[in-house]
């Protein structure tokens, strides 16, 4: 359904229509990060780490992330996962996103433990959508995302939200090593996100490992050119 914004379009336009629909796809995923600061019950996995680097080391929480990013990019590159242009806008977009939805702050305080609770679950599914609407148009995963599907291509048995699961517990006990705050948002992240990335993805008919990715120059060549 969604390859239909541009399956019809020259090789130029379709990838300038992949890249709008992948900066909108950010923007909703920064909807779902937003929802999740709002329940307040816990950092995400990676955001625990990135606060455990900024305990251990004398950095920042933003230099965590940010050389933890770069890390994940370093390793992608050696796991033979392209860096292209869903990249850079996933590095810019969602953050964006997550801030701009922060600003108009559609959500009211919220006191209930269990609307809470529903809300960070509701984040999830966004977040999930998100990904697939994003991965599908070849451009490119952000870091983390690339990382995942580089260890489930080793991995082809296993599917992709089971491997999502077992990154993200490595990570988790990392984070509680070094110090991070854990809480029930946490532990729902390491083992519900990857629970409905399969429902997701099932019901989307998609397996991200089968998308074949192209690099930024790859791209960047398409849009000059007007050639695959």
């Amino acid at each position: 359904m969604i390859e239909k914004l541009w399956i019809n379009l020259s090789p130029r336009y379709s990838r300038i229509v992949k890249m709008l629909w992948s900066a909108f796809t950010m923007f909703f995923i920064g909807f779902g990060i937003y929802l999740q600061i709002e329940a307040d019950i816990g950092f995400p996995s990676w955001n625990a780490l990135n606060q455990g680097f900024s305990i251990v080391f004398p950095i920042t929480y933003g230099t965590a992330s940010i050389t933890i990013g770069l890390s994940i990019v370093i390793i992608d590159l050696l796991m033979k996962e392209p860096i292209g242009m869903g990249t850079l806008i996933d590095a810019v977009c969602v953050g964006l996103g997550t801030d701009f939805f922060s600003m108009l702050d559609p959500v009211p305080e919220i006191d209930s433990f269990a609307v809470k609770l529903l809300l960070f679950i509701i984040s999830l599914f966004i977040l999930s959508i998100g990904q697939y609407m994003y991965m599908i148009t070849g451009l490119s995963c952000g870091p983390r995302d690339a990382f995942t599907v580089a260890v489930g291509k080793r991995f082809k048995k296993i599917s992709i939200g089971t491997v999502n699961n077992i990154i993200s517990v490595i990570v988790l006990a990392v984070s509680w090593l070094m110090g991070a705050t854990i809480g029930i948002g946490t532990v729902l992240s390491v083992f519900g996100m990857g629970f409905v990335m399969d429902i997701t993805f099932k019901a989307c008919r998609f397996e991200p490992r089968n998308v074949i990715h192209e690099d930024i120059a790859k791209t960047v060549k398409a849009i000059i050119k007007n050639k695959e």
